[in-house]
């Protein structure tokens, strides 16, 4: 059910976004059709899998949420770290089949294009650093869901803004870390320059849960399995 709920009926669904996709472990509460309620990041990201679940049950406390009052759960899938995504995705499916509420896959680059401001005319088009000389692309509509045109793919820094430019109709809106690489500027504000948790949980309030699983989409092999955390700690 797409937040057909009594809870998002009353204005009163509450969602929890969760984005390791980058270099930092981030997460956030939203309220009532895409209030932040409070957002927070791991300042040591290269532990993400110790603190993740720690973060989120401070930041639960700190809202005076119990986990219980949950009603949806949205979790970035990449592309991006897959040590980052691996964690992110494996405490999410923990917390949503502990609490028993549906998760909301979403992809790293649609909430960078999300976060663009609706009056900027054109499709959206992030952009971020793969590292190895190559970058994250995806091209996006404006506006709330932030339809997918063109879905994530990996391609050298140095051809991406050809092959975007030959594939998509313009006026393009570039937004990304990796846009230095590709010789280009960025169009829009610097806070969709990368993912965050807040942008993965309100699109997880406005995406459909049946299509839009929490499958990792790492665009590149990533050869590992996603890892046993254990019961998660903040399901009561």
């Amino acid at each position: 059910m797409a937040l057909g709920s009594l809870s998002s009926y009353l204005g009163s669904v509450r969602v929890l976004g969760i984005e390791t996709s980058t270099s930092q472990a981030g997460v956030a509460l939203l309220e009532g059709g895409g209030k932040l309620v409070l957002e927070r990041a791991s300042a040591r990201p290269k532990q993400s899998a110790e603190r993740l679940l720690p973060l989120i049950a401070a930041l639960l406390a700190e809202a005076g949420w119990p986990a219980s009052s949950l009603d949806r759960i949205g979790v970035s899938i990449g592309p991006g770290s897959f040590t980052g995504l691996r964690v992110g995705i494996a405490c999410a499916q923990g917390l949503s089949l502990g609490l028993g509420i549906p998760l909301v896959g979403v992809t790293s680059l649609r909430a960078m294009a999300r976060a663009v401001p609706e009056t900027l005319p054109g499709l959206r088009v992030p952009v971020l650093d793969a590292r190895r000389a190559e970058v994250f692309a995806g091209a996006y509509e404006a506006g709330p869901r932030a339809a997918e045109r063109l879905a994530p793919f990996a391609v050298a820094a140095e051809l991406a803004a050809e092959r975007l430019r030959a594939e998509l109709p313009e006026p393009l809106v570039w937004v990304g870390s990796g846009l230095t690489l590709c010789g280009l500027q960025t169009a829009a504000a610097s806070g969709a320059d990368e993912p965050s948790a807040f942008w993965v949980g309100l699109l997880a309030e406005e995406l459909e849960p049946s299509e839009h699983p929490p499958v990792p989409v790492y665009v590149r092999d990533a050869g590992a399995t996603l890892p046993d955390l254990g019961t998660p700690a903040v399901t009561e």
